[in-house]
């Protein structure tokens, strides 16, 4: 391991470094720590199809057109959209007709899928969460 003048030299040269720690020391908290592991059950399966989604769009549009569209927070809000469902009187949902060819790509990627797969349920919150834990997950 360097020394701390030898990290500070290279982070002036531009060199980062990652610093590993468990999850456990980090979020001391058993209410946060639960909460936490909640939401990245829930997110984690939309985001894995979003990009599956994304990957499959983007290998596409490279074999018909050659190029590649704009990749930004849209289109990646976009394909989680697509991938997934959800309900209530403000639920967002994909539009099919407002990116035809993203739509293409949804229907490729909903055929590949096992049969009866249905489309995963767009998290809208995280059940039983403590007042003091909301308030520890704004700090």
């Amino acid at each position: 391991m360097a020394t701390r003048q030898a990290r500070r030299d290279n982070n002036k040269a531009g060199n980062q470094y990652i610093v590993k720690t468990g999850f456990n020391t980090i979020f001391t908290h058993p209410q946060l720590a639960e909460t936490i592991l909640q939401a990245v059950q829930l997110v984690s399966p939309v985001v894995i199809a979003s990009n599956v989604l994304a990957n499959l769009h983007v290998l596409r549009c490279l074999e018909t057109e050659g190029n590649v569209h704009k990749l930004d927070q849209t289109f990646f809000s976009n394909c989680m959209y697509a991938v997934t469902h959800s309900t209530g009187r403000r639920a967002v949902q994909f539009d099919r007709a407002k990116d035809v060819k993203l739509t293409e790509s949804l229907d490729l990627y909903l055929q590949q899928l096992p049969q009866g797969h249905q489309p995963l349920e767009r998290p809208t919150y995280i059940k039983d969460v403590s007042p003091a834990t909301s308030y520890l997950l704004l700090l």
